[in-house]
């Protein structure tokens, strides 16, 4: 079954649950608010997740259903974070034009009973242009748009060979990462696919912008010093905050 995205003509966040509307209340257990104990439209949390698609899936779910309730209009979220590179230097910041899984297609794939819903996992293409152009005006570090490949484990489920368990060779996991890079993979992480396909579905623009910690093509291990991966960490920040300023009309601040 493949689900079509739906907008909502007021700008509203869109829910796509029809069973919200007949709940005489709805608790976001996990953000500890509730409809009818907290003015939502009037505040907003400070929302922080684990790792994964686990952890971002039950966040997004909460954090969308916030946003409903509390009426905001022409929503744009964006995901930032590390992730690893793929033929590309160490401190590079990828954004993602398209999220895919390990078999590099754009999709997301979530059981719903006992049911496998496909879903799709394409982003906002303007936004990631102009999330490009934004970066022209931080010359320091490369910035890109490529594809990122989403996984559910990151030791064998993304080709590492230092986990607890390999069960393949050193060439074997090359060439699997080097078909990635020519079907346009740029880096890997795991949360981007059920990210874009909720965010798609809900009708929110959205991006993901992470920076490479290393070059997978070259090994597994980060082996940077500390002080050189917060540097890293940063850049993402960097750019998101060019953005913002550039959306609200702000001077630049260099």
């Amino acid at each position: 079954m493949t689900e079509t995205t739906g907008y909502s003509g007021s700008g509203l966040v869109l829910v796509k649950n029809p069973h919200l509307d007949l709940m005489e209340e709805d608790v976001l257990y996990h953000l500890d608010l509730g409809t009818k104990t907290h003015n939502l439209p009037a505040m907003f949390g400070d929302i922080k997740h684990g790792m994964g698609i686990p952890s971002i899936s039950i966040m997004l779910h909460e954090l969308i259903k916030l946003l409903h309730h509390a009426k905001c209009r022409d929503v744009t979220i964006i995901r930032i974070g590390t992730s690893g590179g793929l033929g590309i230097e160490a401190g590079s910041v990828v954004i993602t034009d398209t999220a895919v899984d390990s078999s590099f297609q754009p999709r997301f794939e979530q059981v719903v009973l006992d049911d496998v819903v496909v879903r799709s996992t394409e982003l906002d293409k303007d936004l990631a242009e102009e999330l490009l152009a934004c970066s022209r005006d931080i010359p320091d570090f490369p910035t890109l748009i490529g594809h990122t490949m989403c996984t559910y484990d990151f030791y064998e489920g993304q080709g590492r060979l230092d986990g607890a368990l390999c069960s393949f060779s050193s060439e074997k996991k090359l060439e699997y990462l080097r078909r990635a890079y020519e079907a346009g993979v740029r880096n890997i992480e795991m949360e981007s696919t059920a990210f874009a396909a909720l965010c798609g579905l809900c009708g929110l623009k959205a991006a993901v912008v992470c920076v490479a910690l290393l070059d997978r093509l070259q090994g597994d291990q980060i082996r940077a010093p500390h002080e050189v991966l917060w540097e890293y960490q940063q850049r993402p920040q960097r750019l998101i905050a060019a953005f913002i300023r550039k959306r609200l009309g702000l001077p630049r601040t260099d």
